[in-house]
Formats: structure tokens, C-alpha cells, sequence
């Protein structure tokens, strides 16, 4: 059973990073070419939802927005559950076998596949507090199954007063959700800071992309975001990151590979980690490329080429919006 614990007294924060590291598997979960190829044959078993406790933490019950918050979110264990489903939905749920969909584009590639493995998250406490920008996640100095997800305040005090974001309870459950996902998301193998191994992280872009991509799907994108609607409304670069990387990364599994592909993405950098993004790399024939079969300079070719090619509609406008704080010292 979920529980909600509400605690008054004022704690100094762990330090902020973008990601929680990842924690190691139990030998149950873990993978290898064996379970690969069973899981070929074997029917996908329904994944469960996890059920961490959540806290919630207000620093600063005078501040306004300390009572606006309960206002708009009155049951956060059941929006942070909500959340949760949609994580587990969108990035831990592996389409299992069957005939693939046609995809609009050129390119055949293997159906996404892959064994799902959700981080062992035991906690999520929601701090409340009074500082500039609008959110960040960390993990707890002691034990990174432990995470934080710090609100900002005077943000909803934004939210209620910005025409972007006419509905506060849209905006603040996007915000959460997308935090969730760093709560629960894989960024590298459990053991590459063991040993001396030199794996990359992945682009920041990437990160925030994946985050905002749960979002997206949810049905949380907020007003103030904008599809583009022609390669010219693009970003220059594919990994900008948040709903700019979002919408390349719908874009991959929506047209280019089917249900499942960010989820396969996700997987493999738990796997394997974020090498080879060029195609000149070999590794496992390039990051991308093994997963989608091309590289990523060319899929964020083809996706502004399917952008000229689709329909637009009649009337455009430019977005705009709010990045995440990552460090708000």
C-alpha cells in the first residue's frame, strides 16, 4: 500500500544531478543472450506497477503557493501513481511479439524488443520550496534507491498567472511526471563507474528528450509547446532536449520503428551503454543504428524530411519554453 508521509521541518538538499545513477539489477532481472533469445518464444508477462513510498516535504508553509499546491494536487500518491503507470507504459513495456505495423517511412528494421527492467526505486519524497526556475530530481546521499524531486514555488505562482499555462493542474502534473521519469529512467549500466570502464553518458538532450517524451505521450504537453511542422521549425540539433528531442524521439516510434522503440532505447542504455552515436563507430554497429537501423544524424535528416512532407496546417505558431533547473545553487 502507498503511503503519503507529510514532514514539516526544514533539510538541507542533497546535491542536485539531472539523473540518479543507476542501481544494480538482482541476478533475477538480469540479462543475457539466453534470456534474449527465450524471449523471443515466451509471451511478455504483465509488468507491475511499482508501489514506492512517497513523502512529501513543504519547507515553507507560509509561502502562498504551499496551500495552492494541495489546491491543484490533493492526492499526490495518486498522481505520482498515475504518473508511474505511464512510465511503466511508455519506456518498460516491450510490444512482445506479432506481425509490425507498417511504418510511413522507407527503412525495415527489427520490431522493438526488449526485456524490461525498472530501476529499483524504493522512495520519492516531493520537496517543496522557494527557489528560482521550476524543478530538478536527484538521488539521496546514502542511497541512491532514494530519490527527491524538488518543486519550485514560485513557479506555480508562474503557472497561475502566465496565459501560456491556463491550467495549473495540467502544468504541475506534466512537471511531475516528467520528474518521475528521472526518478525511473536508465542513463548507463549498473557497473560502468566500476573497474575503470570508460562509457559514455548520454547527450543531456537525450535525457530530458526521454523524460519529456513520457510526458508527451501522457497527454501532458503543455500549451506553450509546439510540434514542428517543417524541418525549418526544427532545432538545429537533434538532442536540444525536452519537448524538442521529444517530438524526434515520437517521431521514431510513432513512424520510424514502432511501439516500443524508446522503451528499447531506454533498455539498451542500461545494457550497454551510449556507444557509438556515429555511424562511423562500430560498436555494435553505432548506438543508433543497431537500434533503428541508421544513424542518428540521418534519422534527424529523414524526420525533417517527413516534417516537409506532411501535411501542415493551416496556421503556425512559435513555442516557447521553461528548462529545468539542475543545479539551482
Amino acid at each position: 500500500m502507498t503511503e503519503l508521509a507529510m514532514t514539516t521541518t526544514s533539510a538541507q538538499p542533497a546535491a542536485a544531478s539531472a539523473i540518479p545513477k543507476a542501481s544494480p539489477p538482482n541476478e533475477a532481472q538480469g540479462s543475457n543472450a539466453k534470456d534474449q533469445d527465450q524471449a523471443q518464444t515466451t509471451p511478455e508477462k504483465k509488468i507491475q506497477i511499482p508501489k514506492p513510498k512517497y513523502r512529501l516535504h513543504s519547507e515553507v508553509l507560509r509561502h502562498p503557493e504551499s496551500a495552492s499546491f494541495s489546491i491543484y494536487i490533493p492526492d499526490v500518491a495518486s498522481t505520482l501513481d498515475t504518473a508511474l503507470s505511464n512510465i511503466v507504459k511508455y519506456l518498460y513495456t516491450s510490444p512482445g511479439d506479432g506481425s509490425p505495423e507498417e511504418a510511413t517511412s522507407a527503412p525495415k528494421c527489427e520490431r522493438p524488443h526488449f526485456i524490461p527492467f525498472i530501476p529499483p526505486t524504493r522512495s520519492v519524497t516531493l520537496f517543496l520550496r522557494d527557489f528560482g526556475g521550476v524543478a530538478y530530481t536527484t538521488g539521496t546521499e546514502l542511497d541512491d534507491d532514494h530519490k527527491e524531486i524538488h518543486l519550485s514555488l514560485p513557479y506555480i505562482t508562474h503557472c497561475k498567472n502566465s496565459a501560456a499555462k491556463a491550467d495549473p493542474v495540467h502544468e504541475l502534473t506534466g512537471v511531475l511526471t516528467h520528474e518521475l521519469v528521472h526518478c525511473y529512467q536508465h542513463t548507463s549500466p549498473p557497473d560502468s563507474a566500476k573497474g575503470g570502464k570508460d562509457i559514455p553518458s548520454p547527450p543531456g538532450g537525450v535525457i530530458e528528450g526521454i523524460a519529456d517524451f513520457v510526458r508527451l505521450k501522457a497527454g501532458l504537453s503543455p500549451p506553450h509547446w509546439t510540434r514542428p511542422t517543417s524541418s525549418s521549425q526544427r532545432e538545429k540539433k537533434w538532442d536540444a532536449g525536452y519537448q524538442h528531442t521529444a517530438y524526434f524521439l515520437a517521431w521514431i516510434e510513432d513512424v520510424w520503428a514502432g511501439e516500443g522503440a524508446i522503451g528499447m532505447l531506454n533498455d539498451r542504455l542500461y545494457r550497454v551503454g551510449y556507444l557509438g552515436e556515429d555511424e562511423k563507430d562500430c560498436h555494435e554497429g553505432g548506438f543508433w543504428k543497431s537500434l533503428f537501423g541508421a544513424g542518428v544524424s540521418e534519422l534527424w535528416d529523414e524526420y525533417g524530411q517527413w516534417l516537409d512532407d506532411s501535411e501542415k496546417p493551416s496556421e503556425k505558431t512559435k513555442g516557447n519554453w521553461e528548462e529545468e533547473i539542475v543545479n539551482p545553487l
